[in-house]
Formats: C-alpha cells, structure tokens, sequence
C-alpha cells in the first residue's frame, strides 16, 4: 500500500476526509503542528516544528510529504514557500511539496489565469492569498471568506455554507475560468463535483488538489473519477 504523510495544521492530525474519500486505498500518515489559529503569527509560530514532523513521517515509513495547509505556505509569498519545501527535503531525505505549490500546479493544469476565491478567512489573511497568486500570474476576480480563525471550526464548516460562499464569487467574477476553495480543514469533496457542473468550471478546493498531489509524489497519477475534471487524467 502506498504510504504518503501529510503535515496538517491541527496538532491532533486526523488524515483529511476529502483524502480519504478520493483515495481510500493510500495509506495516510499524518503529523499535527498545533497551529494556534488562521493567523500570520499561528503559522509563523507553528513552523518551528515543521522539520521534526516531516522527519517523524520518514521514520515511520512514509515515502513523500505534503505540508496540507495553504495559508501556512502561501501567508510570506513565493520564496518562502521555496524555503518550506526545501526545509521539508532536508528534514526528510523524501520528494516534498506544499499545498500551495499543489494549488498553482493545479491551476495551470486546467489552463486557470482568472480566479473567483471562497476561503474560510479574515480579510487579512484573504489578503495575502491575493498577494501570492497575483505574484505567481493570476488575477483575482473576486475574494471573499467565511471569517474563521479557529482550525475546528473550519474542520466544522457545513458543506453548504461553503458552496453558498463558492456561488457568491462565481456570480461576483463572471469572466473568471476557475473557482478556488481555498483551506485545506474546510471538507469540500461532497460538493466540488455539483458546483462545477453548476458553473461549468474547475473547482478546485484546496483539500482535494492537496490529498492528488500527495499522492503524485508518489509516481502515482492522481487519479479520482467522479470528484472532478482534475481528478479524471
């Protein structure tokens, strides 16, 4: 069985149920970090204990990591996230790459520029996601958040409160050629699938863009028919 581990911001890590949904046959090893909250200062606190997570994965067994938290890895731009992933290899001796990496590989794959962006955040954490995609070439044609700081109430978001949110931005960006779902606690593969056939565009949440690309570290494809049209090639 593939084994691929999984840095999550909660410090109890449970393997993420968007993960589990798409690829019940990978083995998901998951390391917490306690992140206090969705915040500047609770990602920059909790990555001082990001080196000894991805090692503990790589002694028991995992063959590649992925730090599954975009705001912890896009929230000081581009070379930093550079410097996360590079932290991660050195720690681990594995292939490693984090959730917003994933999320623009994930975004030119399906020929992405224009984004309408649903996220659990505050405005300022909103803020630096627009900051770090327009850097990376995208346009942000609408931002808007679910106001959340608390990791749990993130992991408690009701599917439906998202996809209202995801629906809000959509009519807010017509020209837009993709929606982002953007933390990797908020559960979205109940909904992805119906909102794209709604928009008649990728939806990309961050959950399931992240659980694909861990598993194609791997060597594996990424594969997921019926989740979406990022999940079919």
């Amino acid at each position: 069985m593939t084994r691929v581990g999984l840095v999550v911001p909660p410090e109890r890590g449970r393997v993420p149920p968007d993960a589990q949904a798409m690829f019940p046959d990978v083995d998901f090893l998951v390391e917490g970090l306690g992140v206090a909250g969705l915040s500047e200062a609770g990602y920059a606190e909790a990555l001082a204990r990001l080196d000894a997570a991805c090692a503990s994965l790589a002694r028991r067994g995992a063959t590649a990591i992925l730090l599954f938290g975009t705001s912890l890895s896009f929230f000081r731009g581009p070379a930093f996230n550079a410097d996360i992933e590079q932290r991660m290899k050195d720690a681990s001796g594995l292939p490693c790459t984090t959730l917003t990496s994933a999320l623009v590989e994930a975004l030119r794959t399906v020929s992405a520029r224009r984004l309408a962006v649903a996220t659990a955040y505050r405005g300022d954490v909103n803020a630096l996601f627009a900051s770090y995609f327009s850097a990376e070439g995208f346009t942000i044609d609408a931002i808007a958040g679910l106001d959340i700081v608390s990791l749990s109430d993130a992991e408690e978001a009701n599917p439906e409160r998202i996809a209202r949110l995801a629906r809000q931005v959509r009519e807010q960006a017509p020209l837009a050629d993709a929606v982002v779902i953007s933390c990797a606690g908020l559960s979205t593969h109940t909904i992805c699938p119906g909102l794209e056939d709604a928009f008649g565009l990728p939806v990309l949440s961050s959950a399931m863009v992240g659980a694909r690309a861990a598993v194609r570290l791997t060597g594996q494809a990424g594969r997921a028919p019926g989740f979406g049209r990022l999940y079919q090639a």
